[in-house]
């Protein structure tokens, strides 16, 4: 507080303009929303709970394989069948989902010529 009514005041002695030494207020260089912060924050915040979640299963399947190698194995051994059905489901869910993008194109289009 005292270096912010000094320096002023020796700025009068030696014959300067005052007012052109006081700082104008600052105002924020680009407006944001405060949607936007939230949104960007909350990604933030997923994007690191995800590491710290993937971060502690590796450390939990090195425990169990280090300790229990028998049961890390049979674990281990049922991966690829729990990914091959995760695959055929989103093989069955996107082909469904063409072939009902399909139909609807394919009805807007005969509904265009009955129209003309």
């Amino acid at each position: 507080m005292k270096l912010r009514l000094l320096l002023p005041v020796l700025l009068m002695l030696a014959g300067m303009n005052v007012a052109a030494w006081h700082p104008r207020p600052r105002r924020p260089i680009i407006r944001v929303p405060w949607q936007t912060v939230a949104a960007g924050g909350a990604a933030a915040g997923t994007v690191i709970a995800a590491y710290k979640i993937s971060d502690g299963s590796e450390q939990g399947m090195k425990t169990v394989a280090r300790e229990k190698p028998e049961v890390f194995a049979e674990h281990l051994s049922a991966f690829p069948r729990t990914l091959s059905w995760a695959a055929l489901v989103l093989l069955v869910g996107g082909g469904y989902f063409l072939w009902r993008q399909y139909q609807n194109k394919e009805k807007s289009n005969q509904t265009e010529r009955k129209n003309e």
